[in-house]
């Protein structure tokens, strides 16, 4: 195995620790996928995955439903 593949396992290794541990999982498993990306010398894939992800109707769909329940949630509480 490479050098890269050895890093690449103790990387994924160190995120199931930190997860078990119930650190922050978005940041994470952020930190790992770009420091991967940055292991296989694109360290731009992550961020256009992300811009990609974002860009989704269903994940902005999503969020604003989210929005609105947690609005109606406070107006029925009041």
């Amino acid at each position: 195995m490479t050098l890269t593949a050895w890093i690449a396992i103790a990387v994924i290794l160190v995120t199931v620790y930190c997860l078990i541990k119930r650190y922050e999982t978005r940041l994470v498993l952020f930190t790992a996928g770009l420091f991967l990306c940055c292991i296989a010398m694109k360290p731009m894939a992550a961020l256009d995955q992300f811009a990609k992800s974002m860009a989704n109707a269903s994940l902005i769909m999503a969020i604003c439903s989210f929005k609105e329940s947690s609005i109606s949630l406070i107006a029925v509480t009041l």
